[in-house]
């Protein structure tokens, strides 16, 4: 049973997610390694057939993606993630039944009309239209040209799939209800790996290192899970506790969210949970709650450190001298010598290594991201960089002053508020699906206002 928005109507998918299942159940056989090159291209096409068909059920089928994004398929000798594979079959088959729809309508120009009317209304529309332009011009300002090939990688990934699924979702999908399917997709989805990850920990696996073993899932990394399920997981604990859907639904995902996020034993990421909470609690008027979840919070790390002094301690010290601040200081001396293009994207290793990287971090030398989300993107895109990620976060502060009492945006929002600040001192964005989930809450967010103005 699904849950019910504030008027009491219940969010089901109807026939678009049914056929999201059939979709997802046909990449899902893309999953199998052992399958045929030609039965492989032979499903692709199928699926292509049914973005075409019903777009929005390939749009909606993207969250579940991004849940699943560690898993992936081959064709051939070029290998895709499962999150790739849904973001592109959501453009394309929204442009080409887009396409198809113009060529047989005696106004032609009648889509292209609404596509920019919606545009213009869409908050993040600007962002996305800037993060474009800024990544398309870096790939001609790189540090090092040898490795462009790395550059256009990442761009491909973090920059342009991700918002052209924003643009084409902004046409696509048409109201408060769409947004709301959106993120029980994503909320369930990323459960239902998270409820995976914590049987795998169960059955042994995860990284054992500095006296803990930390999950790690189906992901490369532990950190990369935490990195992963914090944002989902905010975003169902904020809705247990306000949102007048029923609480046990959201609990209910939540669980095993938390779960396998304390699980990881990444620092960054309970630090994420602990602010992004604070904020949501803050932001719905419960401010005696948030200030007992402030010393709460406080006491519990105190607990916390008592009881894993390694880990909690770990890399962050090496003879007298932060691992993170020496970091940080090789990243400033490289904005030094790149202050208003930056190294470019990806760029980071092929500098850090040879040329900036301190001796007492040395055992931290491999690293391609400075772990701190505005030297990333002043590192990544430059000045353009800096000015676009000031962008977000006034864009971000500005839904939350418009819309202070709606859980569902306070949750999404809380949601990227844990992102961010495990961003301080990790990635924050520049992974595929770090990328996709910020553009997949901006058409959340984007979706109830151009709604409202249509009149539905």
């Amino acid at each position: 049973m699904l849950p019910r928005d504030e008027r009491g109507r219940r969010i089901d998918p109807y026939d678009s997610v049914l056929l999201a299942g059939a979709a997802l159940v046909v990449t899902g056989l893309l999953l199998s390694q052992s399958l045929p090159a030609l039965l492989t291209v032979g499903l692709l096409l199928f699926s292509q057939v049914l973005a075409v068909w019903q777009p929005l059920s390939v749009l909606f089928l993207m969250p579940v993606g991004l849940a699943f994004f560690p898993l992936g398929f081959s064709v051939g000798s070029a290998r895709f993630s499962y999150l790739e594979a849904t973001l592109l079959l959501g453009v394309s088959g929204s442009f080409l039944r887009s396409t198809l729809s113009m060529i047989g309508a005696r106004d032609r120009t009648a889509t292209l009309r609404t596509f920019l009317a919606r545009l213009t209304r869409a908050d993040f529309a600007g962002l996305a239209l800037g993060l474009l332009l800024a990544g398309t011009v870096s790939l001609g300002s790189l540090a090092n040209p040898d490795h462009v090939r790395e550059a256009l990688r990442e761009w491909r990934w973090t920059i342009l799939e991700p918002v052209l699924w924003y643009s084409v979702a902004l046409l696509a999908l048409r109201s408060s209800q769409d947004a709301r399917r959106l993120v029980a997709l994503w909320v369930l989805s990323a459960a239902g790996m998270a409820v995976a990850s914590v049987v795998l920990w169960f059955a042994g696996g995860g990284l054992a290192v500095e006296g803990v073993r930390r999950l790690a899932g189906f992901y490369p990394h532990p950190n990369a899970a935490a990195l992963a399920l914090e944002r989902p997981a905010v975003v169902a604990l904020v809705l247990a506790a306000a949102a007048g859907a029923p609480w046990w639904f959201w609990s209910t995902a939540a669980a095993p969210l938390l779960v396998a996020v304390i699980l990881t034993f990444s620092r960054g990421a309970l630090l994420g949970l602990w602010g992004g909470l604070l904020v949501a609690l803050w932001q719905l008027g419960k401010r005696r709650l948030a200030g007992a979840f402030l010393l709460t919070g406080c006491l519990l790390a105190f607990v916390l450190v008592l009881l894993f002094p390694a880990r909690l301690q770990a890399e962050l010290w090496a003879g007298g001298d932060a691992l993170r601040l020496a970091m940080w200081r090789s990243s400033l001396a490289m904005i030094q010598d790149y202050p208003l293009t930056g190294v470019g994207l990806d760029q980071y290793l092929y500098q850090y290594v040879p040329r900036y990287v301190e001796p007492r971090a040395w055992s931290e030398r491999f690293t391609s991201h400075p772990h701190n989300l505005i030297l990333d993107f002043w590192l990544r895109l430059g000045i353009a960089g800096l000015l676009l990620l000031g962008s977000a976060l006034w864009l971000v502060v500005r839904h939350v002053r418009s819309s202070s009492r709606d859980p569902w945006s306070v949750a999404l929002v809380a949601g990227l508020t844990a992102g961010a600040i495990h961003g301080s001192l990790d990635r924050g964005y520049f992974s595929p699906d770090l990328a996709a989930s910020f553009w997949l809450v901006a058409v959340i967010l984007d979706l109830p206002r151009l709604g409202d103005q249509r009149g539905s």
